[in-house]
Order: C-alpha cells, then structure tokens, then sequence
C-alpha cells in the first residue's frame, strides 16, 4: 500500500480482503486439534477439519461463497475472527506469540516474510508445492514466496504499480507515444506545461511514507540500482542510486516538472490529480484504468492509457505482493493447504480477478480470455508485471523503512543533497543491521 502509510495500509486492506465466513466466535478451532474424521480412501478425509483465520468484513460476501464451496467439495470448515482494521495485526501477533495455534491461515505481505520465517511463525509448503506452480508464477509473486532457500504460501493480491499516461494529453503535445526514457518524459512534461494543458506534467505519493520508499525503489531500479545485495547488505549509496534520487529532487525543483505538493502526496492524492486532468502521468497501485473511466469520479474517462516506466537502463515498477500462508502453530497443515490451494491457485486465482478484482500472480490467468473480459486493461499492464521488483527482504524491514523515509524526504526538501542523504541513510543501516544480528 499505500494509501496513509502505504504499505502497512495496503496489508491491512488485503487481510481485509481475505474475510471469511462466519463470525469468527465458534469454540471449535483448528487450536482445539481438530483432527480426519472421515475413513481412508473416503473423498472427503478431511470432513470434520476447522480452519480459523482472521479477517474484517471487507469482502465477505465472496468469500463466504467460495468457503461453502470449499466446505461441500472437502468437509472443511473456514472460521473467521472478524475484527476491526486496527485489530488485525495485534490479534495476528498476540497468537504468533502464544504458539501460533488460533490460526491456522493469514495473510502476508511480502516485507513481512522475512522477519515472520526467522521467528518462526510461517510453515514451509515445499512439500506441496509443484514445479508446475513455481513455473507458473509471476517472477516478483514467486520470489515473495521464497526466504531461505523455501517457499511459504500461494501468490494472493499479486499487486503493482502501473505507469499511467493521458494519451489525449500527450498527443496535443505533438508526441506520438508515451515517454520511454526519463529524458523523454522530461521534454514531454515541459512541453505539456508550456502549451498550457497541464500545470504539472506529474505528481508522486512522496510524502513521509511506505509509498516514498516503494517509488523510489522502481525508479533506482529503471536506472540500475538496488537497494541491498545477496547477503542482505546496504548498497543504496551507490552512482545509480544517487542519480535516481538526484532525478527525483531535479524533477521538482529544476525542471520543475513534478508538483511539489507530491512531498506531501499519497496514492489517492495522485489518482486525484490524474482523474482531474491536473497531471498527465502517474504511478499507481491496482487497475488505475478502472476509476480513471468511471464517469462519474474523473474527468479524463477513455484518455488514458498504461505504458512501461520511463527508463535510463530498463523498465521496472514496484511490487506489493501478498501470499495465503500457513501458521507453524496450526494443527491442520494439510488441510490449511487444502484450503489456500483451493482459493488461490490458477483457477481460484482467476475466480478473485474476475468477481473482486484481485491480481493475480500467475502467468496463465492473465492471458486467459475470461479474464481479459473480465478485467478491462489487465492485458495492458502484464508487461509491467513481468519487471517489477519486490522491496528488499530482511527481517527488519518495518525500523529500516522507517528510517530511509526520513532520509528520502531530507533530499526532497532540500535539507541533504541526495548523495549526503543516502550516505547517511546508509550508516543509519548499518546500526540497525548491527543492532539485529
């Protein structure tokens, strides 16, 4: 996410997502050893099986549909603690920390992954999982699986940024496409100002959040940087990186095309400038065509249009996936398994696209023709999908990010240039990776 502090917002959203059935206040939970009551060789071994999971009601509907479904195909039942927003993530923790038994699903955000695996609250599915499944996903939904050397999980909420641009604009700019390069996408930004069609070529959610850091890291890495190397180490303070950061602040105040209110911007800030006809780009998470030709919420509706990001050396965007996981402390492993593979491989992966909305983080689905139909410009943003990148894996992610916004935000306000920035962002790393070793 994304939108308040982005991604912490965005992983509250998708456990929202995830709401099921029930209101979550039978005594018969997976925490109780509910065990196969149902004879061997019978069709459901697995009747009988109480799985709790914890949500708020976002969505509910489907999925109480889809766990009736599950319930008459494999005598499963799916139990839901359904809770406020700000309740989510507390009850999740309190029963990692008590043993990880009252639930036995959850959903995980990929900067999640790491801290979760080394505490040891995530179960392993490499025994579950085929070599057809790996192959079939996306690179970054496959890697948001992967801690270790071992994958936890099935791709769910396989989310993205997209490239926006209002083709209507561009072309009363005299060009003929969307920019590709930055320095394209600074000739246009200054011609569309200087004809008058925009005030600013763009905006950006770089306000003091997740989402700074998430835009940050696709544009470094459309001009070759990274944030981390393999052994997890900082390498931020790199040329590339410098010069990504060094775009970032020149875009604002030399060629002065970048609203400077995106230091105080989120997402839905940018959707709105875009939806206004106040901008002419945009990065954006989820389907932004969607309310971009919604009627009766913009005012650019058929003008825009998906595209790759501008780039120095290739295209790239940034990833927010999600993944259906496993308590260690579950009871029921297998038919936890039973349950995520049932909601989210291909075929269920397709269902949550077509009837929610939801991306999806195989290659299969996007290229299917129901789905196509069903979710108006997936088709336009798969090439993006297939270059996204994931924000980096180490098990202190949350105190890192939260440092490295400060960092970012002294170089768009001008306090540090950005090479003093990134530098001391980089000491600043150091102690904290010292301080959780």
């Amino acid at each position: 996410m994304k939108r308040k502090s982005s991604i912490m917002v965005l992983l509250l959203i998708v456990l929202a997502v995830a709401a099921l059935s029930g209101c979550g206040n039978n005594s018969n939970s997976a925490a109780e050893g509910n065990t196969k009551t149902n004879a061997a060789g019978s069709d459901k071994p697995y009747a009988g099986v109480v799985l709790r999971t914890i949500s708020n009601p976002s969505n509910q509907e489907y999925f109480a549909k889809v766990n009736k479904e599950f319930q008459e195909k494999t005598g499963i039942e799916v139990q839901t603690d359904t809770v406020g927003n700000a309740d989510v993530t507390p009850k999740l923790m309190n029963s990692f920390m008590s043993g990880g038994s009252t639930y036995d699903i959850f959903v995980m955000d990929v900067i999640d992954l790491p801290r979760f695996v080394v505490s040891g609250w995530v179960e392993p599915v490499d025994q579950w999982l085929t070599d057809d499944m790996k192959n079939e996903m996306l690179p970054f939904a496959k890697q948001a699986l992967q801690y270790q050397g071992k994958y936890y999980g099935l791709p769910f909420a396989s989310e993205y940024k997209s490239f926006v641009y209002n083709k209507t604009m561009v072309e009363k700019a005299g060009f003929s496409g969307p920019p590709k390069t930055w320095d394209d996408f600074i000739k246009y930004s200054q011609a569309l100002q200087e004809k008058g069609i925009v005030k600013y070529g763009s905006a950006w959610a770089w306000s003091q959040t997740e989402g700074l850091v998430c835009d940050f890291i696709a544009i470094a890495s459309s001009m070759g940087g990274k944030l981390f190397d393999e052994n997890g180490n900082p390498v931020f303070n790199s040329p590339e990186n410098t010069a990504a950061l060094q775009l970032m602040v020149d875009m604002i105040y030399k060629y002065k095309v970048v609203d400077p209110a995106s230091i105080q911007y989120n997402e839905t800030n940018v959707l709105d400038a875009m939806s206004a006809g106040d901008i002419a780009f945009e990065l954006n998470w989820g389907l932004p065509l969607t309310p971009l030709n919604d009627e009766s919420k913009s005012k650019i509706v058929n003008q825009a249009d998906v595209a790759p990001l501008p780039y120095t050396v290739s295209s790239a965007t940034i990833a927010g996936p999600m993944s259906y996981a496993i308590s260690s402390g579950s009871k029921n492993k297998e038919a936890a398994w039973e349950y995520i593979k049932f909601l989210n491989d291909t075929e269920g992966s397709k269902r949550q696209a077509i009837e929610i909305g939801m991306f999806p983080g195989w290659k299969s689905v996007y290229e299917d023709p129901e789905v196509k139909a069903g979710v108006p410009g997936l088709d336009k943003i798969l090439e993006q999908a297939e270059v996204a990148v994931n924000r980096p894996q180490i098990p202190w992610y949350n105190e890192w990010s939260s440092k490295f916004q400060v960092e970012l935000q002294n170089a768009l306000t001008q306090k540090k240039t950005p090479a003093q920035a990134l530098a001391d962002a980089f000491a600043e790393t150091q102690k904290i990776q010292e301080s959780n070793k």
